[in-house]
């Protein structure tokens, strides 16, 4: 009997941790996710912008939204210079079309009339970890190629102390005398440099981006590491801002400037940690105590996933994002048999289709809306694999 018990015991033990978290539909159009103490929120009537991230039921962003449209997480095109400003409306803050499936929150833009670029946005929450990830793709709706790179812009309240790790070249901007480089790390604490708010500072950085709020909690992003020259034109891969009135600072971070073909897509996709920090840790300018902290969360969380790109043949899979057929072209002959899988973000073999013609088509319609791993096969060679984004 107790080798019974401790069977099941153990058996609703595994059960319970492989559990999908499963967000909820709220009044109106919020929908959250809620993991052991953290809270998110996103508002798909409002540009599928992220409103909340709550730790113990402390917002650890700047969400006043009844003074300012300038709260909360939102993403954008990079570089700047290209749309000027005010970001296009259909990608930052008009209504998205938002659908729960299964364990994710699907939201679809709508095209950008001047960029010619849509936005989607599949959110999910990891329950061993207790972290959100947050897939971004921008599809380009133009008849003709154009280079962009993914950048998302989250709002906190001015204040606390910023770092991540440092990258190759120089710390450029505005408010470069505002940090402090301490050990290859970069610092920047608004409460104890003097300045002028109202300007930016631009980084390469290593791919992760912390902040503490309130002393003690601690906000992670991490997000996939791009090669030094590869950010947008006049942009970097971290910057920071403070607003004029010092009401909020931004923590930004982009991704690789590449070109993307018509009516193709580029997916990229940041995950999001939350923490108390135990009272032994020193946060200050310098800290090595926070930097091994956050050194742990990183290296004990799932890494983010992404995919190298190889095209042995001159391979192509499209449309992407696809929501009824899928048109595969392998640009090799099918003498040995092609194998074409689809993986979910879990790891899970989904779909798997034989070719039987040098280009060919399958109908996904039985797939759930999300991001998912493609590969292609000729025997036991890959010679092509890439994300590709399945919409309702």
């Amino acid at each position: 009997m107790k080798i019974l018990f401790t069977l099941l015991l153990v058996f609703l033990l595994f059960s319970g941790k492989s559990q999908p978290i499963v967000p909820q539909k709220m009044d109106g159009s919020k929908f959250v996710f809620t993991c052991a103490n953290v809270y998110f929120e996103v508002d798909a009537a409002k540009g599928a912008r992220i409103t909340s991230f709550k730790l113990n039921e402390n917002e650890l962003m700047y969400v006043d939204f009844s003074t300012t449209d300038m709260a909360g997480s939102t993403f954008w095109p990079s570089p700047q210079s290209v749309w000027g400003w005010p970001p296009a409306v259909n990608l930052d803050s008009r209504p998205y079309l938002a659908t729960v499936s299964q364990d994710k929150i699907v939201l679809k833009g709508s095209p950008d009339g001047k960029s010619m670029l849509r936005f989607y946005k599949t959110i999910s929450a990891n329950r061993s970890d207790t972290s959100v990830m947050i897939d971004y793709c921008m599809k380009n709706e133009k008849s003709s190629a154009q280079k962009w790179a993914p950048w998302e812009i989250t709002r906190v309240l001015n204040g606390g102390l910023t770092v991540f790790a440092k990258g190759e070249g120089n710390i450029t901007g505005d408010m470069v005398g505002r940090t402090e480089n301490i050990s290859d790390y970069v610092w920047y604490d608004p409460d104890q440099t003097s300045g002028e708010a109202g300007s930016k500072f631009f980084c390469d950085g290593k791919g992760w981006l912390a902040h503490v709020t309130n002393g003690n909690m601690l906000f992670i992003k991490k997000f996939e590491n791009i090669p030094y020259g590869k950010n947008a034109p006049g942009e970097a891969e971290i910057e920071v801002y403070t607003a004029g009135d010092k009401s909020y600072t931004e923590l930004e971070n982009q991704g690789i400037y590449a070109s993307i073909a018509s009516k193709d897509s580029v997916t990229w996709s940041v995950k999001w940690f939350a923490r108390i920090l135990p009272a032994s840790i020193d946060v200050s300018l310098g800290s090595t105590s926070l930097i091994s902290y956050i050194q742990d969360v990183l290296n004990r969380e799932a890494p983010v996933t992404t995919v190298e790109i190889s095209n042995v043949a001159s391979s192509k899979i499209y449309p992407n994002p696809a929501n009824k057929l899928l048109t595969i072209e392998t640009g090799l002959t099918v003498s040995n048999p092609v194998t074409l899988r689809i993986i979910d973000l879990q790891g899970r073999i989904v779909l798997t289709h034989f070719l039987t013609k040098a280009k060919d088509e399958l109908n996904i319609e039985s797939l759930q809306p999300g991001i998912y791993i493609y590969d292609l096969k000729q025997g036991a060679e890959t010679f092509s694999k890439g994300k590709i984004a399945i919409i309702f």
